[in-house]
């Protein structure tokens, strides 16, 4: 999965939510810097994180996943 595509699906289904980097942040634990990075495929988040972040946003891991 290419980092920038993974990072735009994760902002478009946390702007879906309304809500901000920050508030996504909280919730798995993370900080906001880091949900930044990936949502600007900077970096790319751990399975185990991605896995977080699908539950917050009410997705499945797979959606993130598919091209």
């Amino acid at each position: 999965m290419d980092a920038k595509k993974l990072g735009k699906k994760i902002k478009i289904a946390r702007i879906e939510l309304d809500m901000n980097q920050t508030d996504l942040a909280n919730k798995i634990g993370a900080k906001q810097k880091s949900i930044s990075r990936y949502e600007n495929g900077i970096s790319m988040p751990s399975l185990e994180t991605l896995v977080k972040i699908a539950k917050v946003l009410k997705k499945s891991a797979g959606y993130f996943l598919d091209e």
